[in-house]
């Protein structure tokens, strides 16, 4: 006999909610487990409601959910932490694209929200449940939050997987390509310009290593924990070397203005505390990343075509920079650490620095065809023509 689990497609919000369950508690139990072992290993202590209650916290962390700190807040959170509830969240609505048969847009948002609803509960309850006396989630932003990323990782996933509007994806995927592109140059050159920041302040970080003295496993956790924070730091190093600095205790970072005097938390005592001009060339990472993407866009037959192209493409970038840039400010804190990131500003400095890696391509692109196509003449053929004149005369 075959059971109604197995007898055929699941309802959609049947599926949403058994998905929505699933992935949720198998990342919270997962996120538990991975807290226990740090605080028995590393921090020595015994496994206790406490850490539990850390563990849960760091499952909402995990989804960009800001904690009450004191009088402060904090929302400057390890954003690349989201990998983790995303996996989960992308085989959960595999599952659902699957189980239950998905075809039709309406189908498909109502398993998307059915899933995203239980998720958010549950978020709730971990929120709920992980409050402390020194730091709490905030229950609000703790549902929409978790709901958020659930509803959009989910909808992916099942559009992937159920192969819903392939057209349209096509045509979206050939307008995002060359900005793709674009923002691969402008991470690997972020990269680049952070191991440079990291191998000329390697001093002051092995300095604040030997205090925290982490251990091996404490060290692992604590890599894990950075790992989190790349994207913050890929963006604050773009910030600085283009210009526009990091504003942290109210003042801005810039490489002709420095620090007074360093501060003594990991990551930050990278800024330095003496002008250094020459990281100014940093500026190039953005607008080779505007040469790469209008090389992509690849020629048009007509201006208004090389137009739409590049346009579309530049705002793709603008948008994907915008949200690099929210998730890379924030607060840490209260007082000095009230308000930390790149101000505002960088925003513009990185858009115009791509439309002149854009303006610069097409001008070496004319350069170029205009050198080729150039008229050339052969002062041998000149010369037996007016020789021949010459006869003739």
């Amino acid at each position: 006999m075959t059971s109604f689990w197995r007898s055929g497609p699941l309802p959609a919000p049947i599926a949403g909610v058994a998905a929505g369950l699933w992935a949720a508690l198998t990342g919270l139990v997962i996120t538990v487990v991975l807290t226990l072992l740090v605080w028995i290993f590393a921090a020595g202590e015994s496994a206790s409601d406490t850490a539990m209650r850390v563990g849960s916290d760091i499952w909402l962390v995990a989804h960009g959910t800001p904690f009450a700190v004191g009088a402060g807040v904090w929302s400057l959170l390890p954003w690349g932490w989201l990998v983790f509830p995303g996996v989960t969240l992308w085989a959960a609505g595999r599952w659902v694209a699957h189980r239950a048969a998905i075809a039709h847009p309406r189908t498909l948002l109502v398993a998307s929200a059915s899933l995203a609803g239980t998720y958010a509960v549950i978020g709730l309850l971990a929120a709920l449940y992980g409050t402390m006396a020194g730091a709490s989630a905030m229950p609000v932003r703790a549902v929409l939050h978790t709901g958020a990323v659930a509803f959009v990782v989910s909808a992916a996933a099942i559009v992937w997987r159920a192969k819903l509007a392939p057209e349209l994806l096509a045509k979206l995927w050939a307008l995002a390509r060359p900005a793709v592109a674009a923002i691969a140059v402008l991470t690997a050159g972020a990269a680049v310009l952070l191991v440079a920041a990291l191998l000329a302040g390697h001093s002051a970080v092995g300095a604040a290593l030997q205090v925290i003295d982490p251990g091996l496993v404490g060290g692992i956790a604590l890599f894990i924990g950075w790992l989190g924070y790349l994207p913050t730091s890929l963006m604050w190093a773009l910030s600085y070397a283009t210009g526009a600095g990091v504003e942290v205790a109210g003042v801005t970072v810039t490489p002709a203005s420095p620090f007074a005097e360093r501060i003594e938390l990991i990551g930050l005592n990278l800024l330095p505390t003496t002008p250094q001009v020459w990281w100014l060339i940093g500026v190039v990472v953005p607008v080779t990343a505007g040469v790469v993407l209008s090389r992509l866009a690849g020629p048009a037959s007509s201006i208004r075509g090389w137009l739409i192209a590049r346009t579309a493409a530049v705002a793709f970038v603008l948008i994907a920079v915008d949200l690099w840039w929210a998730v890379s400010v924030g607060q840490l804190g209260e007082g000095r650490l009230a308000s930390v990131g790149p101000p505002p500003i960088v925003i513009a400095i990185l858009i115009g620095a791509v439309v002149v890696g854009v303006l610069l391509e097409y001008l070496a692109t004319w350069a170029l065809r205009w050198w080729r196509n150039r008229h050339v003449i052969d002062l041998t053929q000149v010369s037996d023509t007016e020789d021949t004149e010459d006869v003739s005369a």
